[in-house]
């Protein structure tokens, strides 16, 4: 397994926000609704880019937290 680049911080019950090395905020997934079921979504701060390997991070944290549901 690579070694994790974001650090996830739980700031309320459906709320992570996503902080890389330097802590600059990224964005932040939420549990919502989305039509009939609760996701978690993924909210990227405007002028933040992120390479396919910490979008796959956001993704397997989007299962892990899933998961835990």
């Amino acid at each position: 397994m690579s070694e994790k680049r974001i650090k996830w911080v739980q700031t309320a019950k459906n709320y992570y926000h996503a902080r890389n090395m330097d802590n600059d905020t990224l964005g932040r997934l939420e549990y919502q609704r989305t039509g009939r079921f609760m996701h978690w979504c993924w909210y990227q701060v405007p002028g933040v880019w992120m390479s396919p390997g910490c979008l796959q991070e956001v993704r397997d944290n989007q299962k892990e937290l899933h998961s835990e549901r």
